[in-house]
């Protein structure tokens, strides 16, 4: 059995999937991720939300969904910019994603995001022998990212399959 761990970038997969006018089912994603009939059990699945803090409590069904479809949940307020709000959640989940790769030894740590600025991290789980697989949009996805991770899920063929809920 390989032991997984997934660190959902929420907001990139959330903007993601609005520009291709999809929704995401979360659960049956993270069901796809972990697949036990695939020898992959889930160790820990953690989703990084930002909140914008003109409307703090928008995103308190989206936690809550994600909470019940076994995420751990890890949120913070952004601060304004402009006519809208910044929120990165990189150093975090990097610090998470070696966290876990210390205390928890995973086999497969899979990073939901196309962003580039998780190279650093994927090269170094990497480098300790744990496989690091890359889900995002093809249109969004880092080809840095995706050349530099162990492999590449694509979410376009995952929502056309049967867990998109439009």
């Amino acid at each position: 059995m390989m032991k997984v761990a997934i660190f959902l970038d929420y907001a990139n997969i959330n903007a993601s999937s609005r520009q291709l006018n999809c929704s995401v089912d979360y659960g049956a994603l993270l069901n796809y991720l972990a697949d036990e009939t695939e020898d992959r059990t889930l160790q820990a699945a953690y989703a990084y939300v930002p909140i914008d803090p003109r409307q703090e409590h928008a995103m308190d069904e989206t936690i809550q969904n994600l909470r019940q479809n076994g995420y751990i949940v890890k949120s913070k307020v952004g601060t304004i910019a402009g006519d809208s709000y910044k929120c990165d959640f990189d150093v975090e989940m990097t610090l998470d994603i070696s966290r876990t790769a210390y205390v928890n030894a995973p086999d497969i740590v899979v990073l939901v995001s196309g962003d580039s600025d998780f190279i650093p991290i994927v090269l170094d789980m990497r480098n300790r022998g744990i496989r690091v697989e890359v889900a995002a949009f093809k249109f969004s996805m880092s080809k840095h990212l995706a050349l530099k991770s162990s492999g590449f899920i694509n979410l376009d063929e995952i929502i056309e399959s049967a867990f998109a809920d439009e």
